[in-house]
């Protein structure tokens, strides 16, 4: 068997994620990417999805004993409801992390109702 048909049988690398609401009206998702270089990486909204896709090159310069994080492409997809601003979303790729921060529209925003007092 080739390399080419072993890679091609391959399943896509789901990397691990977490997702919540931060106290000032976003949404951050936060995805593991040790050892993918920025130029192997693309974020995109189609729709009402947010998708993050990308590459982890194999390094062919060593002579692996152990490896367990997986060479290959990966792929990861959320679902964006009305209350998120699709037109204000920041990605930075720090430390083999990506955070994506996504601004909830102004009108679902959290605000604070000052209390008169009579």
């Amino acid at each position: 068997m080739s390399d080419k048909t072993t890679e091609a049988r391959r399943p896509m690398l789901r990397p691990v994620s977490a997702v919540c609401e931060t106290g000032d009206g976003r949404v951050q998702v936060v995805i593991e990417m040790p050892g993918v270089r920025q130029e192997n990486l693309e974020v995109r909204i189609e729709g009402n999805e947010l998708r993050v896709l990308g590459r982890r090159d194999d390094r062919e310069d060593f002579s692996w004993l152990v490896r367990e994080r997986r060479p290959g492409d990966f792929f990861q997809a959320w679902t964006l409801d009305e209350t998120i601003d699709q037109s204000k979303v920041d990605a930075v790729l720090q430390s083999g992390m990506l955070t994506l921060t996504l601004d909830l529209k102004e009108q679902v925003k959290p605000r604070t109702v000052k209390i008169r007092a009579e």
